[in-house]
C-alpha cells in the first residue's frame, strides 16, 4: 500500500462527519491531525492580537515578515491548536514569524465575523511596523475561503502573497467536481459542505460571501494548492481563472492522487513535505521589499 493509499483508507475508515452534531464534528475534527508538534528551537506562544485569540510560531533564526494562517474546519470546526502541526511546518518552510488565528466558528459566530477577526489580525500586524509587503496570507480550506473573503472586502494594503490550500471558495457548491470527484473523495461530501455553508452564512445571501465573481484586480501574487480527488477541486481552478482574467499572477498546482489539504499528512505523505517546501519557495519569492 503506497503512503497516499494509507491516508485514504484511514479517511475512508474513520471519516468527518460534516453533518454530525457541533460537539462530535469538534471532537473528531481535531483527531485528524498529525501528531508532529514543533521541537525546540521552535517556540509556541498564545496570544490575543486585536481581541483575537491567536497561536504564534517563531524561530530564532526567523526572516522579517510574518505569515498569518488561517485555519481548515468547514468554517466550523478546527482550531489553530488543531492545526498547529500543519501550521508549524509552513513556518518553518517560509523561515518567518507565523500568526495562526483562532477565529470565531459559526455557527454560533456567522460571517462575516470570521472575515472581520482576520482583518483586525491583518491591521494589527501592520501597526507593529511589519510592512504589508512582507505578509504572507495562508488559508487551508475554509480558512483559504477567509483569506479570500477578507481580501476581497479589504481597503487595507495587500499583502505580499496569498497561498490557499484546497480553498472552500464556492459557498454555493456550483463546481462540477462536487458530481465528478464524489466517488473518489475520501473527506468530503456535498450534504457536509451544503451544512457548513449553510451554518456559515446564516441569513445572509451567499452572494455576499462570494469572491468567484468579485473584482480581484488587488489581490497580490497567489498559490492555489489542490488535490485532484476533492470534490472541491474546481473552486481552485475557477477561483485560478478568475484571477489570471484580473490580471494577477497566479499560480495552480492540482495534484494528482491527493486529497483535501493533503499537506496536512506531510508526516506520512512526500508530496506533502514537497507542498509545504513549495509553499515556503513562494511566501520566500513573493512576500519581501523590492529591491
Amino acid at each position: 500500500m503506497s503512503d497516499i493509499e494509507g491516508v485514504i483508507a484511514l479517511l475512508r475508515s474513520a471519516p468527518v462527519d460534516f453533518t454530525a452534531d457541533l460537539a462530535s464534528l469538534r471532537a473528531r475534527f481535531a483527531t485528524l491531525a498529525d501528531t508532529d508538534r514543533p521541537r525546540p528551537p521552535a517556540t509556541v506562544r498564545s496570544a490575543t492580537t486585536a481581541g483575537v485569540p491567536v497561536l504564534e510560531i517563531t524561530h530564532p533564526d526567523d526572516a522579517p515578515g510574518v505569515v498569518i494562517f488561517v485555519h481548515a474546519g468547514g468554517y466550523i470546526a478546527g482550531s489553530a491548536e488543531a492545526s498547529l502541526p500543519l501550521a508549524a511546518r509552513i513556518a518553518r518552510a517560509a523561515g518567518r514569524r507565523l500568526i495562526s488565528v483562532d477565529y470565531a466558528l459559526a455557527p454560533e459566530h456567522p460571517f462575516p465575523v470570521a472575515r472581520d477577526q482576520l482583518a483586525a489580525v491583518y491591521d494589527a500586524v501592520i501597526d507593529e511596523g511589519v510592512r504589508p509587503a512582507e505578509i504572507a496570507l495562508v488559508g487551508a480550506s475554509a480558512g483559504g475561503g477567509i483569506a479570500l473573503q477578507f481580501l476581497v472586502a479589504t481597503t487595507a494594503p495587500p499583502p505580499g502573497a496569498l497561498v490557499v490550500l484546497s480553498p472552500f471558495a464556492d459557498l454555493e457548491l456550483l463546481g462540477e467536481s462536487m458530481e465528478r470527484n464524489a466517488s473518489d473523495d475520501p473527506s468530503l461530501t456535498r450534504s457536509g459542505l451544503e451544512r457548513c455553508a449553510g451554518d456559515y452564512l446564516g441569513a445572509t445571501p451567499a452572494v455576499e460571501a462570494d469572491v468567484l465573481h468579485a473584482s480581484l484586480e488587488h489581490f497580490p501574487p497567489t498559490l492555489i494548492q489542490v488535490g485532484a480527488l476533492e470534490i472541491l477541486q474546481d473552486d481552485s481552478v475557477r477561483l485560478a481563472a478568475v484571477l489570471a482574467r484580473a490580471g494577477v499572477e497566479v499560480r495552480l498546482q492540482s495534484w494528482a492522487g491527493m486529497v483535501h489539504v493533503f499537506p496536512t499528512f506531510a508526516g506520512a505523505l512526500a508530496e506533502g513535505r514537497e507542498a509545504i517546501e513549495g509553499i515556503g519557495a513562494f511566501i520566500t519569492r513573493y512576500a519581501r521589499q523590492p529591491g
